[in-house]
């Protein structure tokens, strides 16, 4: 009789602890499951994120890029027609140039977080550096055409000489920025391509 209760005394302990080991087995399991899920949700919100940071960077960069060049096509030619016109001409499209940009980048926020995302050369604190550099040749640049227009004739040739200089450090500087947002734009890409190629 004793062996009949310690029978059943046995066999009760071991239903309750598989009972109990198969409780903490799926509780463990369905922690681990919730886990790997949340990980995977924060991965492909991560992702996506990204995506659209990235898809932002490459709208503002190629609207910059296209008007950079166009003002340096400009710039570069300016000295074919000395006149007051193609002066005007010029000085309207530097300031709707430079209106454009400051409107884009104001719009644009999401371009501002893409060092959050990317490793790129042309970072904020250097864009502010160029930006600084970029208005003070636009200053520059102002003055002169200013200076050009009241100037009398015997002293325009020098004026347009130290014009010719402003315009060519102009030129010089936005192409340095077009190659750093070139370098930035194919950074980008790479690093795009490289995550997505991870998930296959």
């Amino acid at each position: 009789m004793a062996d009949s209760t310690t029978l059943i005394e046995v066999s009760a302990f071991s239903g309750l602890a598989g009972a109990l080991l198969t409780q903490i087995v799926t509780v463990v399991n369905n922690f681990l499951g919730d886990k790997r899920k949340l990980l995977a949700d924060v991965a492909n919100q991560w992702r996506s994120k990204k995506v659209e940071i990235a898809e932002s960077f490459f709208y503002i960069t190629g609207e910059k890029m296209t008007s950079i060049k166009k003002n340096i096509g400009y710039w570069k030619n300016w000295h074919s027609a000395r006149t007051e016109a193609s002066l005007d001409f010029l000085y309207k499209e530097t300031s709707r140039f430079n209106a454009y940009i400051e409107k884009v980048n104001a719009e644009n926020w999401k371009f501002n977080l893409i060092t959050l995302y990317f490793d790129i050369s042309f970072t904020n604190e250097e864009v502010v550096a160029s930006n600084a550099r970029s208005h003070q040749l636009y200053l520059s640049y102002l003055d002169l055409t200013a200076r050009i227009r009241k100037a009398e004739e015997s002293e325009k040739e020098k004026l347009y000489q130290q014009y010719a200089l402003v315009v060519f450090d102009m030129c010089t500087h936005y192409e340095e920025i077009y190659k750093r947002l070139e370098d930035d734009m194919t950074t980008v890409k790479t690093q795009l391509l490289e995550e997505f190629a991870e998930l296959r």
